[in-house]
């Protein structure tokens, strides 16, 4: 898998900062995650309407997955 990923927009950052505050995560966690996930989005998908939703709900799993883990 490439790392190639786009500069984030103030769109991502402020979806980034929401999921923070929802999830109780790092900020720049939260980013990280988005990013890698919006990216991977951008690569793999034919319809880029949704993307930012898809990205949003997939940090979301994996914001939870993480939290679990150090529960």
């Amino acid at each position: 898998m490439s790392d190639e990923r786009r500069d984030p927009t103030v769109e991502d950052r402020s979806i980034a900062e929401a999921l923070a505050r929802k999830t109780k995560a790092p900020v720049e966690q939260v980013a990280e995650i988005y990013a890698r996930e919006s990216a991977e989005l951008e690569r793999t998908s034919r319809i880029k309407k949704f993307i930012g939703v898809i990205a949003t709900r997939r940090t979301q799993v994996i914001l939870g997955a993480l939290s679990d883990e150090r529960s």
